[in-house]
């Protein structure tokens, strides 16, 4: 699938949280029918009551799924923990870096 484009007013958050969703099911083999229970407040990393359980290498395919979808490389020696706690968190990085190019 082609990277995202940006529409006139930015990027939508609705598309970028289908775009991970997306993700998971492909690069992370969620079940599909697991997917309309995740929103902006789901919690992303194992070890959280609640969370999706998400492990490093979870985390590494994650992000490598996020720069092909996105067209934006991630920069590895940024402290991206705080990015990656949730899926709301995570659609408003990629939605800065999107307005970022």
């Amino acid at each position: 699938m082609p990277p995202l484009s940006l529409g006139g007013d930015g990027v939508e958050t609705d598309k970028v949280l289908e775009g991970l969703k997306d993700i998971l099911v492909e690069r992370l083999r969620f079940a599909p029918s697991r997917l309309p229970d995740l929103s902006l407040a789901t919690v992303l990393p194992k070890d959280i009551e609640g969370s999706l359980g998400l492990d490093s290498l979870d985390f590494i395919e994650l992000s490598i799924g996020i720069e092909e979808r996105f067209g934006f490389v991630i920069d590895e020696a940024q402290d991206l923990a705080p990015h990656f706690q949730s899926l709301g968190t995570l659609v408003e990085y990629i939605k800065s870096r999107l307005v970022d190019r």
